[in-house]
């Protein structure tokens, strides 16, 4: 689906950026344990792409084992910060370099869009997991309402200067496809679950500038000549839209998974 993409280079804002409120983080972590719970009394999970531990954290918290690995020796030094009781490991996701039948879930949270072949990375850790074990993948909302409208604003301009699409949520919902389709050849008790809820809020201003500052990696795709002109097409375009660039309006955010459980062999 794409290239290699490392997070190393936005590792010490990550949790600035894409981080979720404490109860929406506590929210999820208890709805998980208590998924993986279902399984085994203590279940062992592996986070393809654990990152700084989003999710991971929060999770071991609650008292989950936890084990992730990860291609960038940045975000995985942010983990250890948080946490040294989470087994983590340098390695490509469509590699994983583990021992068969060690863990009772794999989860996969804004992972699958960014590797470069999200079926390999599937298939690579189903032989990972144990009889029974649990499939989740998931994420958090981002582009609803108006922001939804400020991300095509973006998504257009860069297209129309520099021709390049970056087209990150049609990735989304490849993967998502992708996930659904495995796991019908593989996991019974399929179902989606919303996790949390909670009220989001975006500005003109910080969408710009975190664009300028690249934050998110959609954005690493605009050649950095013509960042200055795809920003200038859409600030004003942005301070219509907004009513404003400083205005700040809310919109709902969640957190959703699909869960399956993998079928004896």
């Amino acid at each position: 689906m794409s290239e290699i993409k490392s997070f190393d280079r936005v590792a010490e804002i990550y949790d600035e950026t894409r981080g979720l409120p404490p109860e929406a983080e506590r929210e999820i972590a208890a709805g998980l344990a208590a998924e993986l719970r279902s399984v085994v009394p203590e279940p062992q999970l592996l986070e393809v792409g654990i990152g700084t531990g989003r999710i991971a954290v929060p999770l071991a918290a609650a008292g989950v084992r936890v084990a992730g690995i990860d291609i960038s020796p940045k975000m995985l030094a942010r983990l250890r910060e948080k946490r040294t009781d989470i087994d983590v490991m340098l390695a490509e996701a469509a590699r994983p370099p583990l021992r068969a039948a060690s863990f009772d879930a794999a989860l996969f949270v804004h992972i699958l869009h960014l590797v470069p072949d999200a079926e390999a990375t599937l298939r690579a850790t189903l032989p990972l997991l144990r009889p029974g074990a649990l499939i989740i993948y998931g994420g958090d909302t981002g582009g609803v309402g108006l922001r939804a409208e400020a991300e095509q604003l973006i998504r257009d301009a860069t297209a129309e200067i520099a021709d390049v699409d970056l087209a990150s949520w049609d990735l989304h919902a490849r993967a998502r496809e992708l996930v659904e389709r495995i796991m019908r050849e593989t996991c019974d008790g399929i179902r989606p679950i919303v996790l949390a809820r909670w009220t989001g809020r975006s500005r003109g201003r910080l969408m710009l500038d975190r664009l300028a500052r690249r934050d998110f990696s959609s954005s690493w795709k605009i050649p950095a000549e013509a960042l200055p002109a795809v920003i200038d097409r859409v600030t004003p375009q942005l301070d219509a839209l907004y009513g404003g660039l400083d205005r700040e309006l809310e919109f709902e955010r969640s957190f959703a998974v699909i869960i399956g459980r993998l079928r004896p062999t």
